[in-house]
């Protein structure tokens, strides 16, 4: 891990236990921002791309205040402490970057788009903020043990314990994930949120390359896989395949199908985007323990309720549950149940009902295998 000195501003690289107190700057990336190599080149670092940078060190070395209890002499901002031009150390700071802000002193929220003095305006200017809007800020949001807002003038706008109702009504993350750490107990891990829940926390974000779309959640469903730039939308069907043979949450497969592509008619297990898990902030996974299922060359082998005869289609339970209002069961639908086969497309995804049932190990059930085809759209 490459730290910058928040006084001589030079680089030093720590490993592991070694690594000393450090703060975390989260921001959004906007104009010309410094590289390691520029930054580390320069031999006058007086320029507007350098002011984000020296500011944030100047500020961490100010602040002992009751922010920090123990002023950290290092910082990492992602711009300038990863080499970029290194495939394999980007591809190391990537997979590591959520461990990074959960052990940083302290992460500071850098919101360049509020600037207004306090009051309704300020509060309009942070619920408005792209900051929210961005898929590696998420991360960044709930990883660190507490995170501090600042304004453009480096002005402490709040703490996001403090700020938890405002940030859940703007993020969707439910306040229990979003208060501090301490005391014990008091806050809830993210980890502890079914996959359907954290997926939908980033359906509403963006990042700038479609594979980051899948490389920003790694550290969010505990995944290390490789980088591979050029292959698209192709990641997030990777980072899926990794969170199955990883978990047995079965809420991966409660997504639904977006309203305005409800004209289609949707193919295979997997969703194609995490757009597709908007609604899913309050699916709860289930303990009910199930026959286990995997991925295999002939589609996902899965276990279903026993059924004495091929039939043309049949609902199936998955073990998590919907609460929206009431405890509302979660199925699926598959048709043409032929030679152990069966296949999902549906206009509208996963249903939800007043079904609590839930499969059991031990009960009979029948193998199939469901395959994820190319997630082509067919008109209904």
């Amino acid at each position: 891990m490459r730290l910058l000195h928040t006084t001589s501003l030079l680089f030093e690289e720590f490993f592991d236990s070694d690594t000393p107190p450090y703060a975390i700057l989260s921001h959004r990336w906007e104009g010309k921002e410094v590289a390691f190599h520029e930054f580390e080149a320069a031999k006058e670092r007086d320029g507007p791309e350098f002011s984000k940078i020296k500011n944030f060190c100047s500020f961490v070395s100010r602040q002992p205040g009751p922010y920090v209890h123990a002023k950290p002499e290092w910082v990492w901002v992602d711009t300038c402490c990863i080499d970029k031009k290194s495939s394999a150390e980007l591809s190391e700071a990537i997979n590591s970057m959520f461990q990074w802000y959960k052990r940083a002193s302290v992460c500071y929220a850098y919101l360049s788009s509020v600037n207004a003095r306090p009051g309704k305006v300020q509060e309009q200017q942070f619920r408005e903020s792209p900051w929210f809007t961005r898929g590696w800020t998420l991360q960044e949001l709930i990883a660190p043990r507490e995170v501090y807002f600042l304004d453009r003038q480096w002005n402490i706008l709040g703490e996001r314990t403090e700020l938890a109702a405002q940030i859940s009504a703007i993020t969707g993350v439910e306040e229990d994930y979003l208060r501090k750490q301490e005391p014990v107990g008091r806050r809830k891990s993210p980890a502890k949120a079914s996959i359907a829940t954290r997926m939908s926390w980033v359906s509403k974000r963006m990042t700038s390359r479609r594979e980051d779309m899948a490389y920003c959640l790694l550290g969010i469903f505990d995944i290390n896989m490789p980088l591979l730039y050029g292959e698209g939308e192709k990641a997030f069907m990777r980072l899926q395949l990794e969170i199955i043979r990883n978990s047995d949450d079965e809420s991966v497969f409660a997504w639904t199908v977006p309203s305005d592509m409800r004209h289609y008619r949707i193919e295979g297990m997997l969703a194609p985007w995490p757009t597709w898990f908007a609604s899913c902030g309050d699916i709860r996974e289930d303990t009910s323990t199930r026959p286990p299922y995997s991925m295999t060359n002939k589609g996902l082998e899965f276990r279903i309720p026993a059924y004495s005869s091929p039939q043309e289609s049949i609902t199936v339970p998955l073990n998590c549950r919907k609460f929206d209002g009431v405890n509302l069961g979660v199925t699926i639908k598959l048709h043409n149940l032929y030679y152990n086969v069966g296949h999902r497309y549906s206009s509208t995804g996963a249903e939800f009902e007043k079904y609590t049932r839930s499969v059991k190990q031990d009960e009979n059930t029948h193998v199939i295998y469901i395959p994820q085809g190319k997630w082509r759209f067919h008109t209904t």
